[in-house]
């Protein structure tokens, strides 16, 4: 299954949640990346071959765009949408990721 990075942005619970379901998951916090830019984030997850998980859309939208022109890659990210409830992404993030375990260079939205 895939690993996973979930920015400052994502609910520590939805690491727990993914935790309990046996993703290999961490956080931010669990990096010691709080407080760091949306770039770095993108490139710590990568660093560490990890799924980076966010609920800021229009940001990664732009950093995915800049990444692709700057022909840079990255372990792929995943766009959560905020207004789900919190028991019900992680369940379908745990179903998406059983099927895709690599999302390299890729951008999803769920």
């Amino acid at each position: 299954m895939a690993r996973v990075y979930l920015d400052e942005d994502v609910s520590v619970l939805l690491a727990q949640l993914l935790q309990a379901r046996e993703t290999d998951t961490i956080t931010a916090r669990d990096a010691g990346m709080l407080r760091k830019s949306d770039r770095e984030h993108l490139r710590k997850a990568s660093e560490l071959q990890r799924i980076l998980i966010t609920h800021n859309r229009s940001d990664f939208e732009e950093l995915y765009s800049i990444f692709l022109q700057e022909d840079l890659r990255h372990s792929g990210i995943i766009v959560l949408t905020r207004k789900r409830d919190v028991y019900l992404s992680a369940s379908r993030l745990t179903n998406f990721l059983y099927h895709h375990s690599s999302l390299n260079d890729q951008l999803w939205y769920l």
